[in-house]
Parts: C-alpha cells; structure tokens; sequence
C-alpha cells in the first residue's frame, strides 16, 4: 500500500496472481496472473512495478508496466539482491540492496542510480522503510535487528539519515522516521523537518524518546528549534516498539504507530502529546498516509484495513479541556480550520488589540478559525485605531496581513478597494483582480469602473502565476473583446509556453484560430509543434479535425519536420491526400531533413521525380536514388536516369542503377529518355542482359540495334553532309524532327562552327534537349541562342549567368522578357556576387518571396536596410512569416523609422516580438526596443531599456511593473551610475527586501564610493513591512565602516533583528572594540567579551559592564587575566573586580600573583572579604599585613577566627617584635599551638603574668602550674602566687600548693585556695549521703507494696467456702511466722559506712555530725 489510491496484493493460491484494489472501488478488485516475488502499485497512476529472482542466480530482475496501456514501460536486471524497495515519489523507485540504495526513475530509458552505501549500524538489519523529504535533498533508511543480550525481546531500531547535497550519512538509533515542512514564523520558506521516534535499553533503563529536528537551516533565517518527548509506553507493552510514523500535513500532527497496534498522536509544532490509545488488537505491519483526511490508513495482520483520522468536531475542546493546554488548542483550530477554539481566540484578540498589539491581533484576526474574527465588526475596530505618524495604519496592516494568506471576503474586498482608489492606486487592483486576492461584487465594480484602463497583459502575466486555467479563460475573453483581442495572440502564446503549460496554449490556440484566418498561418504551426513534441496525439486530434484543409495538412507536416518527428512527417506525406503537394515538397527540400523517405512519397505520389533525383543526388543522398528505384517505384526509372544524365551523375553510378532493377524497367521510356540526351550507349550492357536473358520485347532489340549502329559508325561529317541535304534542302524531311536533332547534335560534337547556322534556320528540333547538349559541348552561345528561340527563358538566362558569367547580359534580357522567374535567376546570381541592392531589385521585379531568408542574410552583410525594407514589405504581401516581420521591425529600426515600427506593431503581424525586443536591444538600438517592450509589456526588458536611453523615472515606472528583484536590482545599478540616487534608493529598496540580493547592492554602492547614500538606503529599509535580520546587520556593518558614531546606538536599538556574528566580523575588521564587546554580551560571547575589553580597554573597558561579563565566562583563565589587567590599569578598583569573582577565584592563586607584583596590600579588603573559607595563603597574607601594620587587635582576631596557617611560623616572626603586644600574640599563637612551655617562657619574659596562668591553666599540665607557683616564689610575687592557686585551681594537687605556702610563709595567701577546697569536698559527700537516704526511702517503699499485695490476696481467701484444711505446705507452718531478721546493713539506725580512703580526709561521721549520744 504506497498512497491512499491502491492496495496491491500477491497471491500465491489457487495461482500466482497479484490483485489491485481501488479504494474508490473497493468492491471491484483487478486480479492478473502475474508470477513475481514482489509487485508495488504506483501511488498516484496505474503504474506496476515488479520484482522477480532470476533463476539459478541471486539477481533480481526489476520491471515497470503500465496497466491502462498494457506496455511494459522499463525493465532492468539488478546485479544484487533487492531487499527492500517502494516507490519514494511517483517517478522514482527506492532499490535497497545488502550494501546500497538506488533510485530507478521511470521516466527516459536511465538504469538504477547509485545514491549511497550503507551504514555500518544497519549491517544484518531488515529493512523495514525507506523515505525521501519532498525536494528529494534528504534521504532515511530505517532497519531492525534483535535486541541487545540484556533485553534481546525489545527490538532494536536502527536510522541511516543522508544528505544528498552534501553526500553524508549521519547513524542514529530509531524505529521509524518521517519528513515534515514546517514554515517557521518570520521565514519565506519552508523548513524541512526529521521527526524520529526510537526506543532504546541503556544499562538496564528503557528509553522512549521522539525527536523533531530541522535539516539544513537557512542562513539569516529564523530556524525551527529542535524538540523532544517522551514516549509513555504501559506496562502490558513493554516490548513494543514503534513500527511507523505518519505526518498529517493538514492539521500538522504527529501520527506514532506501534507493533501492538498503540497509537501516539503528538503536535508537529511543539512536540507536545495530544493522544494515546489501542487501535488494533492485532499487530500493524504497514501504513500510509490518508492525505484528504488528515490521518492514516493502517493494515494489520488480520488483513483489516483500518483508517485513523482526528474528530475535527472534538479535538480543540479535548485539547483545551482535557490536557488544559490553550495555546494547543488555538494553533489546532487555525492550522486546520476547526471548531472549539472560538471563545479563546476572540478573547485573545481583544486582549492583543487592548494592548495596542495591532500586527499581532491583525494575524490573529487573519488566521482565525472558520474566520469568525473576518467580519465589519473587526474592520471597523481597526478603522477606529488612531493613524501614529510614520506608522502604517493598523487598517492596512490588516489587509495586508490577509493579503498574503488567501483571498478577502466581499466586504474586505470592497473596504480595501475603497482605501486604494481614494489614494489612486489602482494598478494595485489590477494586481489583486489578477491574482484573485479579491471577491467580486457588484459594489466593488461601481466602485472601480470609472476611467479604469486595465493592463490586459500584465492582469493576464499576473492569473498565470497561480491559475493557469484561469488565465486560459482571461485570454479567451481578451479575444472576443470589441475592437479585437487587447494582447497578440503570439505574445499570449509565448506567455503560455514560457511556463510550459502547453494544454493551456493549445487550448487556446485551438479556440482562436477556429476562423482559419492566413494570417493565422504561423500560429497554426506553432500549436502543432508544441504538441507533436509534447502530446502527440494532440496534434493528431487536430490534423484528425482538419481533415480537408490542404494548408492544415501542410502546417502539421511543417510542424512535424521543424520538431524532429520524421516519422510523423513520412505517415502524413504517405497517407494524406490534402497537402499541396508543390508547397509541401518545396518545403521538404529546403528543410533537408536527414531520412528522405517523406520527400520520396511526395514526388512519386505527385510526379516530381526529375527533382527528387536532383535533390538527392545534389544532396549525395545516392543510397536514396537507389531504393526508390529498386522498392518504391522501378516505373520511373527512366526518369530518374534522364535526371542524374543532366546531373552529370557518373556513368558507373547509372550503369549500375540501370542493372540493378533490369526486368522491370520499361525499356522505350528509358531509351527515349537516354536517345534525348545522345546517351545511347550507357544501355548497351543493359540492354544485352536482357537479351542474354531471353527478353523478347521489340524495343529491347530495336534499342540495341540502333546504339550499335551509331557505336560502330565514326562518320561525322559524311552525316553531316547528308543530313544538310535532307533537312536544309527543300525536301519531304526538312521539317523531320528527329533529323533536325540529329542534325545539330552531329555538329556539335563534329563541327561546331556550324552549329549557330543550323539554329537560326532550323525549328523543328528539341530545343532544350539540344540547349543542354551545347552547354555540355560548352558552345554556351549557342546554348544561348537555342533557350532564347525556344522561349526558354530561364535556361537561357542561366547560360548567361553560369556559363558565360555576364550578370549585365542577364539583366538586360530580363529587362527584355520581363519574367518573374529570370528576375528571380537574375537575383540569385546577383545576391551570389555580393550585388545586394540590385539583387533586392529583381527580386522585387520578380514579385519573388521564396528566397527571403538568403536576401535578409545578405542585406544584413551589407548593410543596405533601406532596400531590404523594401522587399521585406513585398515579400510579407505573399506569406505571413514571422521572421519576415520581425526582420522589417529589425530593418525600420536599423534605418531610424520609428514612426512605422509604431505602425506596424498596431497592425496584424506574426512578429516575434519578444526576440525582436531582445535583438534591438542587444544591438543597441534601445529607442526600438523601447517601443517593442513597451507595446509587449515587458516591463522588465522595458525597463533596462530606458536605463540605456538615461531615462531614469520612466525605468523606475517600468520596474515598478515588472516587480522582479532582477529588473530593480539592474535600475538601481544605472541609477547609481549616473547619481540617480532618488530613483536609485526607490529601487533598492525594492531589491533589498531580497536577502540574496542585499549584500550584491551593498557592494555595489561602495565599490563606486556611494557610502552615505548607500547607508540611507539601508535607514530607509528599516522601516519596511518586509525588513529582514540581513538589512538591519547590512546598516550596521556600513555604520561601522563609514557612520562609526551611529553604530551603538543602531546596536543596542535593534540587537534582536541583527546577525550578530556577521556585525561582530565587522567591527572587529574596523576597531570598534566597545562595540564589539556590546556584541559579544549580547550574543552570549563572554570569554571574548571580556577579551576584547582587556586587549583594547582604552575604548572598550567600562568597570560596571566588565563586572556583568567576567562572571559569565567559560574560562577560568580569564579570571586570573582580568586580575592581572586590573592591576596594570587600574588597581584603584581592584578589589570591586575581585570581590565580583570571590566564589569563583582560587585565592590562592591571586595571593600569588599579587605576592609576585609585590602589591598584596594592595588586595588587602578582597582578602579580608574572603578570610572567611580559611584559606592558608590569604591568612599568611593577612597575618604578615596585619603585623607589618602592628594591628595586634585584627591579627589576633584573625589568628583566633582562622587557624589555616603557619602558625609557629608567625610566632617566631613576631616574638621578637619591639611591640609588646606583638610578642604577646606570639605567646598566644603558641599557646594555641600547645607549645606551653614557650607560651609560659615569653609571657614571662615580658611580666605577662595572667596571660602564664591562663595558659598553665588551659594547658592542664599539673608540672607546668607547680613550677609556676615555683616561680613566683623565687620572685616573691605572692600576689601572683594566690592567683595561679585560684586560676589553677582544678590541676595544682592541694597539699603541693599548702606544702608551698607553709615552706615559704604564705599561708595567708593560700588561705582562700584552702577554704574553696573544703568547701568543695563538704558539697561533694553531702550530695553523696542524700543519694544514699534518697535510695533507702525507695527500698522501704518496696517492701511496704509487697506486704500490701500479700494482705490483699488473704482477704479473698477469707471468702472461700469451708473445708477441711489442707496439709501444711513445706516451709509455711501454721500460725503468724515472725519476719526474718533483718538483713545486714538494714536494721535501724545507721550502721556506718566503711573507712572512706583517698579522699586526703580522715572519716565523717553520718550526715556530718558526731555519733547520738555521744560527745559533742
């Protein structure tokens, strides 16, 4: 199934057989028995291809048949095995083999072409698809192969995409594939799209993905940005995978088919899924695109055919509703026309026209769904919208915008007619009309038919553009107007075939020369030219209609010959029996056709063989001769041997010619015919075959008698002698015509001095056998005076121009005879000798017009227009010749007679003149051109002609018509030339709007130094309703070169309208560094943006905008030149830069190379800034700052915030510092780095006191606070000795400190250390005795609830009934057993705690007091 038309099927049983079905009829299936492996029904014809393994071999042979005419159109035997193929367009079948692809096109006679080899990744695949992208500049091939060894159920999918232009292949992974066109917002053109869809396992995870992607982007244009989605398979269908992809061109959807019949309905536009479902049960293995419906037709393994297309009633209110997706939903409803959408789109547009978005809402109007914003209510919206100063009018954005998308309603057409006509620009209606934009009404006609004079050429010009047929009917219509047809019917035609619609020329070609008018002749030709190339039974049809037309079956023959189809011309001149015949073999003689066969049939049809054999043997076409004699026609042989002996023709040649038809040549004619001729004696061998053949015919004998005779007799002059007697003598034969030949003939050959005598007093002999006689014995005058007698005029005069070679001679006697046919021999000679005015002359004085083409050649050579005028005017009263009217344009030009080139083109005339225009023009001869163009209206040749003639406004008019980029761009270049500039800037902008064609204009102005007028051309531009990206970058580049004071601001007003990499070019090549880097930031570029300031700061540098770009860089080392550039320029500022790049900076790094600068106080804000990721360097930095600076306060902040440095290092640095706070720091950095005994030591040397008690104290070393307390002893410091008690107070052993202080007399100083001690251990075993009462309480507490539980459970004894007392239990005697003693430690009273050691304390009583009862 390759299109929507057909469905082919190959059966196998009861018989080989492949089986059409029509889907229009369904029910009427065409079966043949066709026994091929492989048969595919052409998408759009009854065309059927088939493919069939030769036997024996693993070729394939290929054929193509046409159905309706039962011919076989093309065959070919692959030298491969065909493993996939289809029909990619209607002409063209896709041929893949194991390694290749091929196209086979079914048009000419051409093999299988090579397109390209396969890819690697589609080695042992089946393919499963081939497709082309409309323009056939891209080509897909798609294959399947086993899944991966970790998922081998999932098919794997498999893409090879070419480009034919650039003959590449790019591999990918896919399953199906499609070719969209998708027309970009802001682009002219289609792009053309690749949409995939693939399913793929990477380590272990499936992936379902469809991709949509342009190929081949438009330079400068906007492109289409790439899109994907996923694709949502259930779980039921993890294994599936697609199998198709279709595109709805009409509502620009995406159509995903899978094996397991699952269908995906995604948007073209966004990628956006619309739609999923089950649509077969069954496994799909082919589909097709339904183009009428918007959808697909589908084929599953049960031989259903199922068709899927979008409910249109639906779809925009599902899409709005149920996926909520609103922008969808409208772009659905415009692109295909559909209900739903209606409230969306009205309140959009009020929304975009509340907003004074007048363009965006004239769209949107334009674009509506079923049009329901066309209406008066919106036009009148628009009418009502205030006109801004230099602003187009929001009413004609409108129209325009519904200009270029279809054809206005009647009420738009009448509203926008009444805006043109009111501003007099009614050529625009006829552009309009022309190009059905506008629906007629009988408003819009009063509205329009006042003074208006339509231009019937250009209107006709416009129809065929975009409706041919159309502009049939205008044509037919132009032709019956009063007065006549508007426009020359051959220009019409011309119109037509330039766009080679030859049915719509022949139409009407047909209809206007039903009146068989001559001057019609040439038109007559030209219709069955075109269609015996083209259509050939077209013209058939129409010799077929004209059936007893003589001058139609001349014209068709003419036509025939004129197009190369001979065979044609040999049917029509064998089979027709209304051609003149003396016309037609005239015309075969001057066309000199390759294949004689056509004049043969003329001549021998109509008695012209003398001149067929002089034409064929002049012509050396002897093989001719040969069988027209032997096949056609062996009666008229002896004419043909008559002809070829006036000829000349050597006698082997007639000799063997005579033989080779022997029998059935009639013997009397061919002896008279040779006896004329005193020939005799050629048939001698002849003649003695037929008799040693048994021939008994008399006049074979008689013949053979009579050569002999004369053979064998050499007496000329005793015959001569005798003959005298007889004839000259007043005797019974004197009047003898056969003696009277024999006569003059003896005596040419024996005595021609005589011969003159015997023609003045003879009469009765064969004047022209004779004439020709003399010539041969080159008795010339003679020959002369024989024609003359005879009133062979012709011949005679021809003595006097070939033989004896006085052209005065010949005119004087053709002055004599007055004979149109020895003027016209006169002539010839004449023209021959280069005598062109006289050979016009007698051409003229022979009325003869046969000859028009030598003499308009000849008079050309020489120069003599005047004369030529004249004949040409005789000439055109006998045949209506088109290159005869043309050359007299040609000649009155050449002559300056422009007045009657006007006159003439008014008349009937089957001038070319489009050729006539162009031959004028390249001649130079413009004033004629001129008025060709003009009356032709070829407004394109018009207007390069006014150029020429510097007539510049009337060539900016002409262009204007013409309206083509190549006639504006060749008016803008002369006006530019002669300083037109006005005229000129009229034009370019009409070529600039062309991006093929802006950057051509743009060198052309300043090659000649045209710069500012150049540049505001390009201004001007900018205002266009078609400006495009390249006029905006052209104005920017032209400011760089020449305005460099306008090009920032013409940057930053435009930046999104510009192709920003071209004008980066240019400002680079012209030094505009800040504008360079503008653009680079605004294209994103900011590794060059920040590298363009720092190479040319000066011009470029600005502080704020560098901060913006630096942190947007891609490279790191940019950040690290940005430092070294500040530093250079402007370390003033430095640390703004720096502090810009902190998250980004290795500080390290900048602590280095400013260290290496020797400036690192310089950065000393950045550092501080940045301390705070406790970086080593930038700590030493700041520490080494900050003790130069003898900040003790920040460095011990810095030390005591930020540890990551050298910090014995800095220690050592500063503990010799004449600062004391400084060494006091160093003290403290080693106290922070354990280094106790340092600590101690330098605060000792500098009386720090406390600070040798706090780091005693925090070291926790009891060694280190004893020699302490040592040490301030040995000082007598006792002050000082109580505070290291106090400080270290938790590591100093107490009978250490009273050991000390009693040894040295400072007890009173240790006396408070003392106190806190007890008073410490006091708290201590008093917490310790109420843990121990607290934990007692508890005991006691316990045992009272067990007590309570046992009573409780004797009491419900109690209530059980009475009965004999069980024997008592082991261990529970009867009665109240008294408690056990009481166990150890718990009897009442305190029963005191064993001896408590190691607490330096002797024994304390219970609860700290002495025992009850005894001593206080």
């Amino acid at each position: 199934m390759e299109s929507d038309k057909y469905i082919c099927i190959r059966e196998t049983s009861p018989q080989n057989s492949v089986v059409i079905i029509d889907m229009s009829m369904p029910m009427q299936p065409l079966r043949r028995p066709i026994t091929a492996d492989s048969a595919l029904m052409n998408p759009n014809s009854r065309i059927l291809a088939l493919k069939a393994q030769v036997p024996g071999s693993t070729q394939d042979h290929l054929q193509v048949f046409n159905i309706e005419l039962k011919a076989k159109m093309k065959s070919h035997q692959m030298t491969e095995q065909v493993v996939f193929w289809k029909w990619i367009t209607p002409k063209t079948l896709g041929i893949v083999t194991q390694t290749s692809v091929y196209h086979w096109s079914i048009e000419g006679d051409s093999a299988p072409v090579k397109m390209f080899d396969r890819t690697a990744n589609l080695a042992n695949n089946q393919i499963i698809n081939y497709r082309c992208d409309p323009n056939e500049k891209w080509l897909v091939l798609i294959g399947i192969a086993p899944g991966s060894p970790e998922r081998p159920q999932l098919v794997k999918g498999s893409m090879q995409l070419f480009s034919v232009d650039q003959q590449r292949s790019q591999a990918l992974e896919a399953h199906a594939a499609s070719f969209a066109t998708f027309r970009v917002a802001g682009n002219d053109k289609d792009s053309t799209l690749i949409c995939f869809a693939s399913k793929s396992v990477n380590a272990g995870q499936v992936t379902s993905k469809m991709h949509v992607i342009e190929l081949g982007a438009q330079p400068g244009k906007p492109s289409f940005t790439k899109k994907q989605a996923d694709l949502f398979f259930p779980p039921d269908f993890a294994d599936d995978f697609p199998v198709s992809m279709q595109i709805s061109n009409k509502y620009g959807l995406i159509y995903v088919i899978t094996k397991l019949g699952l269908l995906f309905v995604y948007d073209l536009e966004s990628a956006t899924a619309v739609y999923r479902n089950r649509i077969s049960p069954d496994p799909i293995f082919l589909t097709t695109e339904a183009s009428s419906e918007g959808g697909f037709y589908a084929i599953n393994r049960r031989g259903q055919v199922l068709l899927a297309t979008v409910n249109e009633a639906t779809i925009v209110p599902f899409v709005s509703g149920q996926l909520n997706n609103l922008e969808l939903a409208v772009n659905l409803a415009k692109r295909g026309n559909l209900p739903g959408a209606e409230e969306l789109v009205v309140q959009r547009f009020q929304e975009l026209f509340a907003q004074t978005k007048y363009k965006e809402a004239a769209e949107l109007a334009a674009e509506s769904p079923r049009g329901i914003l066309r209406t008066p209510d919106t036009v009148a919206k628009f009418q009502s919208v205030p006109v801004q100063a230099g602003q187009t009018p929001p009413l004609l954005q409108y129209f325009g915008t519904l200009l270029t998308r279809g054809k206005l309603n009647v009420f738009e057409s009448l509203e926008l007619s009444r805006l043109v006509v009111n501003q007099n620009k009614k050529n625009l209606l006829e552009n309009w009309l022309a190009e059905d934009k506008l629906e007629c009404s009988e408003e819009l006609g009063d509205l329009v038919k006042v003074g208006y004079a339509p231009d019937y050429l250009f209107l006709l010009q416009t129809i065929l553009r975009t409706d041919p047929q159309g502009a049939v009917n205008f044509a037919l219509m132009m032709s019956q107007m009063e007065g006549g047809c508007p426009v020359d019917y051959n220009t019409i035609t011309d119109l037509f075939l330039q766009r080679n619609l030859i049915r719509e020329a022949t139409a009407f070609l047909l209809d206007v020369l039903k009146p068989n008018l001559p001057e019609h002749g040439y038109l007559q030709t030209k219709v069955l030219e075109i269609n015996l190339v083209t259509f050939p039974n077209v013209a058939d049809a129409i010799l077929a209609n004209g059936i007893e037309d003589p001058e139609l079956h001349f014209k068709y023959i003419e036509a025939a010959a004129k197009t190369g189809q001979i065979k044609e011309v040999e049917r029509v001149t064998r089979e027709s029996n209304f051609y003149d015949a003396e016309k037609t073999k005239n015309f075969l003689m001057e066309a000199k056709l390759p294949d004689a066969r056509p004049l043969i049939n003329v001549c021998d049809r109509f008695g012209f063989v003398p001149d067929l054999t002089h034409y064929l043997y002049t012509n050396n076409m002897l093989r001719y001769i040969e069988g027209y004699v032997q096949k056609v026609n062996p009666g008229n042989a002896p004419l043909v041997v008559g002809q070829l002996l006036d000829d000349e023709c050597p006698e082997d040649f007639i000799k063997g010619l005579i033989l080779s038809v022997r029998s059935l040549l009639p013997v009397e004619p061919l002896v008279e015919e040779c006896e004329k001729r005193n020939r005799l004696r050629l048939l001698t061998q002849f003649l003695e075959h037929l008799v040693s053949e048994g021939s008994q015919d008399v006049h074979v004998h008689n013949a053979l008698a009579a050569v002999k005779a004369f053979m064998t007799a050499d007496l000329p002059h005793e015959l001569i002698e005798l003959l005298e007697k007889i004839v000259l003598q007043n005797s019974a034969f004197s009047g003898n015509f056969n003696l009277q030949n024999l006569l003059i003939l003896t005596a040419i050959k024996a005595d021609p001095s005589r011969v003159m005598d015997y023609i003045n007093r003879l009469d009765n002999f064969d004047g022209p056998a004779v004439g020709d006689m003399a010539v041969e014995a080159q008795l010339y005058e003679e020959a002369f005076a024989i024609f003359k007698k005879f009133n062979l005029n012709v011949q005679a005069v021809n003595v006097l121009l070939d033989n004896l070679q006085t052209i005065d001679r010949a005119v004087e006697f053709a002055f004599r005879v007055e004979e149109d046919a020895v003027w016209t021999q006169v002539a010839k000679a004449q023209l021959r000798e280069g005598l062109v005015s006289d050979a016009i002359e007698s051409f003229i004085r022979a009325d003869d017009a046969a000859h028009f083409l030598e003499v308009i050649k000849a008079a050309e050579d020489a120069d003599v227009y005047h004369d030529l005028v004249r004949y040409l005017l005789m000439v055109r009263q006998k045949t209506k010749e088109p290159k005869v009217d043309s050359e007299l344009i040609y000649a009155y030009a050449k002559v300056d007679r422009l007045g009657e080139i006007e006159e003439f083109i008014l008349m009937p005339n089957v001038a070319n003149l489009p050729n006539v225009g162009d031959r004028l023009y390249d001649e130079a001869l413009y004033e004629a051109a001129k008025i060709i163009f003009a009356f032709i209206s070829n407004w394109a040749k018009l207007a390069v002609t006014l150029v020429k003639l510097k007539q510049f406004q009337g060539a900016v008019d002409a262009a204007r018509k013409a309206n083509s980029a190549k006639t504006w761009k060749e008016v803008c270049f002369a006006c530019v030339d002669n300083e037109e500039f006005r005229l000129a800037q009229i034009c370019g902008l009409n070529v600039i709007i062309q991006v093929d064609d802006l950057e051509e204009v743009s060198e052309f102005y300043q090659n000649r130094g045209c710069f500012n007028e150049l540049i505001s051309l390009m201004e001007s531009g900018l205002g266009l309703e078609r400006a495009h990206m390249g006029i905006f970058t052209e104005l920017g580049v032209l400011y760089a070169r020449y305005r460099p004071e306008k090009l920032m601001e013409h940057i930053k007003l435009f930046s999104t309208r510009l192709n920003i990499p071209k004008l980066i070019r240019a400002c680079d090549e012209q030094q505009h560094w800040k504008e360079l880097t503008y653009l680079y930031i605004q294209y994103d570029e900011f590794d060059n943006a920040a590298t363009t300031v720092m190479n040319h700061s000066p011009e470029a540098w600005d502080h704020m905008q560098f901060k913006d770009v630096i942190v947007k860089v891609a490279s790191v080392e940019l950040y690290y030149k940005a430092v070294h550039f500040y530093l250079q320029e402007h370390p003033d500022i430095i640390n703004d830069m720096l502090n810009v790049l902190a998250l980004r900076l290795d500080h390290t790094r900048v602590v280095d190379i400013m260290r290496k600068a020797g400036h690192i106080q310089l950065v000393k804000p950045y550092m501080v800034a940045v301390q705070s990721n406790n970086v080593s360097a930038v700590n030493e930095a700041l520490n080494e700052i900050y003790a130069e600076e003898e900040d003790y306060e920040r460095l011990r902040e810095s030390i005591d915030l930020h540890d990551n440095f050298d910090q014995i290092g800095l220690a050592q640095k500063i503990e010799k510092h004449e600062l004391l706070e400084m060494r006091r720091v160093a003290a403290y950095i080693y106290k922070k780095a354990g280094r106790w005994k340092q600590s101690i030591a330098l605060s000792k040397k500098d009386n720090l006191y406390k600070d040798c008690m706090e780091t005693c104290s925090q070291s926790g070393d009891r060694e280190l606070s004893e020699d302490l307390l040592v040490y301030f002893i040995d000082q007598g410091k006792k002050e000082c000795f109580a505070s290291c008690l106090f400080v270290c107070y938790d590591i100093i052993r107490p009978d250490v400190a009273l050991e000390l202080a009693w040894m040295n007399n400072m007890i009173d100083f240790a006396f408070p250390y003392l106190l806190q001690f007890i008073r410490e251990y006091t708290g201590k075993v008093d917490d310790l005795i109420k843990d121990k009462i607290e934990a007692q309480k508890e005991e006691k507490a316990k045992e009272k609830e067990e007590k309570d539980v046992i009573a409780q459970q004797n009491m419900y004894a109690q209530l059980l009934p009475l009965a004999l007392p069980a024997p008592p239990m082991p261990g529970m005697g009867g009665g109240y057993t008294p408690s056990p003693p009481p166990m150890p430690g718990m009897g009442g009273g305190y029963t005191p705690s064993p001896h408590m050691g190691g607490m330096g304390m002797p024994p304390m009583p219970p609860f700290g007091m002495p025992p009850m009862g005894g001593p206080y």
